[in-house]
């Protein structure tokens, strides 16, 4: 497929539709805790987010192309890039099940971690390279994803998908614990 010109918007279509899925999945676990307002949490985390995660995905891959040309002087072409990493995003469609709390977070764990791993598949595809340099440029990519996202989702603003909606809960919760110590002098 990562040859097919006209796989790249079906590519495209489900790294969206799976960015979309992990990001219901987290407003489901939203939801189903109870929460707060489901209604904007939707909107910033299944919306925003999700539209965030793809231009940051994007990013991902822009690296990706720049180490490999660089690093390991290969040429990759980008459209068979896109169209190789596009479809390396199903596993995210898996986040929708955390829906489920025991397990919610390490369901979204997985989900990202088999993007990450197919991710990396589809790079030594498209370049015939593998080993060092890929797995590089994939970690240096991943990483400005993750990051992005995490700054994307705090506790006033959960603007990412999936197991990031559980961070900003958490950056919440350690924002308030640090405002109380610090007003009790603890």
């Amino acid at each position: 497929m990562r040859v097919d010109r006209d796989a790249t918007l079906p590519a495209v279509g489900v790294a969206a539709c799976s960015t979309v899925l992990l990001g219901l999945g987290g407003w489901l676990w939203w939801v189903t805790s109870g929460l707060g307002d489901a209604r904007a949490v939707f909107l910033k985390s299944v919306i925003i987010g999700s539209t965030f995660s793809l231009m940051l995905w994007l990013v991902w891959l822009l690296i990706v192309y720049v180490l490999m040309e660089r690093l390991a002087r290969t040429q990759v072409r980008v459209d068979e890039l896109v169209r190789a990493a596009g479809f390396a995003a199903a596993p995210l469609g898996l986040g929708v099940l955390m829906v489920v709390p025991p397990i919610s977070f390490g369901v979204g764990l997985v989900a990202v971690g088999a993007w990450l791993l197919f991710t990396q598949s589809a790079i030594e595809r498209v370049s015939g390279i593998s080993g060092g340099v890929p797995i590089l440029a994939n970690a240096a990519g991943f990483a400005a994803w993750a990051v992005g996202m995490a700054l994307l989702s705090n506790g006033a603003h959960p603007l990412a998908p999936g197991p990031f909606v559980a961070e900003a809960i958490w950056d919440a919760i350690t924002s308030l614990d640090v405002a109380r110590a610090a007003v009790s002098g603890s």
